[in-house]
C-alpha cells in the first residue's frame, strides 16, 4: 500500500512548501505503519487488490463419492451445476482537511502536524469500522454513516441466517446463528464448533473445516474474561472435574474493538481460518490506495487536503463462520 500525492496548483508561498513537505511525509510514514486497525482487519478478512468496478465469484456444485463398479461397467456421469454467485462492487470515500495560513504565519507546525496524522489514522479506522458493521450486524444490510449497504451472500440470504438453501434439489437448509450466549463453560464453544466443522456445501456434502477463531467485541470485559478462561485454562471451565480442557490451544481471540456490542448484549463469533480463505468468505477489496491532492483555496488563504480511497467487503460465502449470543436466530438446547 502506498499514498499517492498530486497537486492541483503550484505552490508559489514559500512558508506552505515547507508545511507541504511535512504534511505530505506525515501521511505517508503513518500509512505504512501497521496498527491495531490494520492487524484486526488483516485477522478477520482476507485482503485483496482488485483491478474492475467490483469482483465477482460463483462455483460449482460438487461431485458424488466415486462408487464400485463391475469389470467392464462404466462409470456414473454426474451432471453439475453452477452454484450461488456473489458480485462485489467498490465504494469511493472522501475526506478532506485544511492547513490555515495562519497556522504556518504563527509557527503552529505541531498543530498542523496532528492533524496530518489523524487524517491517517481516520482512513484506517474507517476500513476496519466498515469492514466490522458488515461483518457483525444481523440481518441482509448494514449502515454505515447514512448508507444502508448490502450484506448477502450468493444465496442471497444475509450472512448470518437460519435458513441458508443448497443448489441441488434435497439439501437441507442451514443456520449460522444462534441466540445461546458462551456462557461460562465449554458447552456453546463445542456444539457451534462441531456445527461448524459439519455444515454441508452446496451439493450436501460435509466440509469438514476446523474452528478456530473467536471474534468478540471490544466493549464486553466479562465475555472477553470468560472466553480466555474458557480457552486458556488447562481444566475444564465451570466444572469440579479434574479434567483436561479439551479447548485448550484450539483458538485464537481477536478482540475487534471497532466492534461495540448493544447494552446488555453478549454476541460472539467463531471462525474457520482454512473455510475463510478456501471458500472465499470474509472478502476485503483494495481498489484504490488513499489518493491524496492538495491545493491553496484563493478564498481563504488555506492549504486544503483532500483524501480519496475506494474499497469493499463482503462474502462469497457463509460457511466460515458463526454467530452466537444473536437477538434472533436459531436456539441449541444443550
Amino acid at each position: 500500500m502506498g499514498v499517492i500525492f498530486s497537486k492541483r496548483g503550484g505552490m508559489n508561498d514559500s512558508l506552505f512548501k515547507d508545511l507541504e513537505g511535512v504534511a505530505t511525509e506525515i501521511v505517508r510514514d503513518i500509512d505504512t505503519d501497521q496498527n491495531n486497525d490494520d492487524q484486526v482487519l488483516e485477522a478477520i478478512f482476507n485482503i485483496k487488490k482488485s483491478k474492475r468496478f467490483g469482483e465477482r465469484t460463483g462455483g460449482m456444485t460438487e461431485f458424488d463419492n466415486f462408487e464400485i463398479v463391475g469389470e467392464g461397467e462404466a462409470g456414473k456421469a454426474d451432471e453439475l451445476q453452477e452454484g450461488y454467485a456473489k458480485l462485489l462492487t467498490h465504494i469511493s470515500f472522501i475526506k478532506t482537511f485544511a492547513i490555515t495560513k495562519e497556522m504556518v504565519e504563527d509557527g503552529r507546525l505541531d498543530e498542523a502536524t496532528e492533524i496530518a496524522k489523524n487524517f491517517t489514522r481516520a482512513y484506517k479506522r474507517s476500513k476496519l469500522e466498515f469492514a466490522t458493521q458488515c461483518l457483525v450486524t444481523e440481518g441482509e444490510t448494514f449502515m454505515y454513516g447514512s448508507k444502508t449497504l448490502d450484506k448477502t451472500t450468493g444465496d442471497g440470504k444475509g450472512l448470518f441466517a437460519t435458513d441458508h438453501p443448497g443448489t441441488k434439489v434435497g439439501v437441507s437448509e442451514q443456520s449460522n446463528v444462534f441466540t445461546n450466549e458462551l456462557g461460562d463453560n465449554i458447552d456453546v464453544l463445542n456444539y457451534l464448533s462441531n456445527i461448524g466443522r459439519n455444515f454441508k456445501n452446496e451439493s450436501g456434502i460435509s466440509n469438514g473445516f476446523t474452528y478456530d477463531t473467536l471474534i468478540i467485541p471490544g466493549n464486553t470485559p466479562d465475555l472477553e474474561e470468560t472466553a480466555n478462561r474458557i480457552i486458556g485454562t488447562n481444566l475444564v471451565v465451570g466444572s469440579a472435574n479434574n479434567d483436561i480442557n479439551t479447548q485448550k490451544g484450539k483458538w485464537r481471540l481477536i478482540v475487534n474493538h471497532r466492534w461495540e456490542a448493544a447494552a446488555g448484549k453478549k454476541p460472539f463469533l467463531i471462525m474457520s481460518s482454512e473455510a475463510n480463505k478456501a471458500l472465499r468468505g470474509n472478502m476485503f477489496y483494495n481498489r484504490v490506495d488513499l489518493h491524496m491532492m492538495n491545493d491553496v483555496d484563493l478564498k481563504t488563504w488555506n492549504l486544503e487536503y483532500s483524501g480519496r480511497t475506494r474499497f469493499s467487503a463482503g462474502f462469497f460465502n457463509w460457511r466460515h463462520i458463526i454467530m452466537g449470543g444473536a437477538t434472533t436466530g436459531t436456539t441449541l438446547t444443550i
